[in-house]
């Protein structure tokens, strides 16, 4: 590439507020976009800061790959939630989709998204770590609320970060939701925002939400993150503590995030 020509970056977004926040700024550094949104409403809020954006199904890699392609794309960053029962309605894959389920040994999240990353490898492109982009927003230890965990909520979080971390190794889910020294909620294929709700539904309130990473997590995918949404989540539950792996894990509108929780009472804390 010319040195005078913009750095041009392939974004291919799931839901979440992770893209959006990453496009603003790709685009406030000068970053030329070129968005896949696997919906039309996620194209729709990556239009505003991207070059050009396109809205493909996330079953259809033929012709993801050949829009890239026909972009001159290249270096592809990888970003968002995907709905991971998708998996169960192959009616949405083309063909080529299909025949790489079908090759997997298993369908775990890893699993899929590594195979992922060799296709795309094959095809030429390079799927970068999403840390060379959003370092500032894996907060380090300490806590960001005001309000810090009682003695009983930190034994809690000491009791559930172990669980959790074992929880993401064995590809099960990266949130576990804990009360009085007892596992409440799991997270596995419903996502983070349903096991907290139902977690704290359980717990009747108070709960201590605890979310991790891999012990080998690959920041090319599926990197854990929070924002506002989940907040949100946690505030109408009843939730008092959110636990999150110091470094590991994405918080992205931190400002936001802390007034939330600071209105709320809730305590947030990375450790």
């Amino acid at each position: 590439m010319s040195k005078n020509q913009p750095y041009r970056i392939g974004l291919v977004a799931g839901a979440g507020e992770i893209p959006i926040y990453f496009a603003d700024k790709a685009m406030k550094n000068g970053v030329r976009l070129v968005s896949i949104g696997f919906t039309d409403d996620i194209q729709s809020h990556l239009a505003p800061f991207s070059e050009k954006t396109y809205s493909i199904g996330v079953g259809k890699t033929s012709k993801i790959f050949k829009t890239l392609k026909d972009e001159g794309i290249e270096d592809v960053l990888i970003l968002g939630k995907v709905d991971k029962s998708i998996i169960f309605r192959m009616q949405m894959f083309d063909l080529r989709t299909l025949k790489f389920f079908k090759n997997l040994k298993n369908r775990e999240d890893k699993t899929v998204m590594l195979g992922v990353i060799e296709e795309m490898r094959k095809e030429g492109f390079r799927v970068m770590d999403q840390r060379e982009f959003l370092r500032e927003i894996f907060p380090g230890p300490g806590v960001l609320s005001k309000r810090e965990p009682t003695k009983d909520e930190m034994a809690d979080i000491q009791f559930g970060l172990p669980i959790a971390k074992k929880m993401a190794d064995m590809e099960i889910g990266q949130t576990v939701v804990v009360y009085n020294k007892t596992v409440i909620a799991v997270e596995a294929i419903e996502g983070t925002d349903r096991a907290i709700e139902r977690g704290c539904a359980l717990a009747k309130g108070k709960a201590v939400v605890v979310k991790v990473s891999r012990t080998d997590q690959d920041y090319r995918f599926d990197s854990p993150g929070i924002g506002p949404k989940t907040i949100e989540g946690l505030v109408a539950g009843g939730a008092g503590v959110l636990a999150l792996e110091a470094d590991r894990v994405m918080v992205a509108n931190q400002t936001k995030v802390e007034q939330m929780a600071d209105r709320a009472g809730l305590s947030v804390i990375c450790v």
